[in-house]
């Protein structure tokens, strides 16, 4: 059972939102944050944001507590992950949740994320 004053990452990983909703990314064009990632370069996540992989691939990976590296996903163009804070939300069942703390999120060549408003999505969903 997951923490739920923990910050966490919630996966979306066969949403492919841009596939099936190609108006979506008319309609999210203004109020979209661009996050550029180069190869290999760790993405930072804010909490309360919601994410969506607009071009490349975006590696979520968890280090468990024997220093294994689990790779969780490989989120593709139109895939979402949110990032929640402390207690701000309540658990998604149709999405992976892991504790942020041991998370790592790796950009696998050259990425493009749109970070959009809190809650922009969740009528979507």
């Amino acid at each position: 059972v997951m923490d739920p004053m923990k910050t966490t990452v919630s996966l979306h990983r066969d949403t492919h939102l841009f596939a099936s909703r190609p108006d979506l990314a008319v309609r999210l064009e203004k109020s979209r944050e661009r996050v550029l990632l180069a190869p290999d370069q760790l993405m930072h996540a804010v909490p309360d944001h919601t994410y969506l992989v607009r071009l490349g691939r975006l590696r979520v990976s968890e280090f468990m507590a024997d220093g294994r590296e689990v790779t969780r996903a490989v989120l593709q163009a139109g895939a979402m992950f949110r990032i929640s804070a402390e207690g701000k939300s309540e658990p998604d069942a149709k999405a992976d949740t892991y504790d942020l703390a041991h998370i790592v999120l790796m950009a696998l060549g050259e990425v493009e994320l749109w970070s959009v408003p809190p809650h922009e999505l969740d009528s979507e969903f």
